[in-house]
């Protein structure tokens, strides 16, 4: 199975205009995935990781955008560490 490090996201306005979600990410060699194609590559059995300040997180799937009303699913997220530098909502946009 394959590592894939994000480093940067790519972000959208919400179908209701109310916050910018995750569309994508982009990896450490440039190189853009859909939310959807990062699913089903965790969903397959591929590691995803951020790295942002010196430290990586694990890039995990949820059900949909935890924003409340918000309907983009599946979604993708890093779990809560010591650091805010490598979570996934806080990686620069790409």
């Amino acid at each position: 199975m394959a590592t894939f490090v994000v480093t940067k996201v790519r972000k959208e306005q919400s179908a209701d205009g109310s916050h910018r979600h995750i569309e994508g990410v982009c990896t450490t060699n440039n190189s853009h995935y859909t939310r959807q194609s990062v699913v089903d590559s965790i969903n397959a059995g591929n590691s995803w990781t951020t790295f942002g300040g010196g430290l990586t997180a694990t890039i995990e799937v949820i059900s949909e955008c935890p924003k409340a009303g918000c309907n983009a699913k599946p979604y993708i997220k890093t779990k809560p560490d010591s650091t805010k530098l490598d979570n996934l909502e806080n990686l620069p946009e790409c």
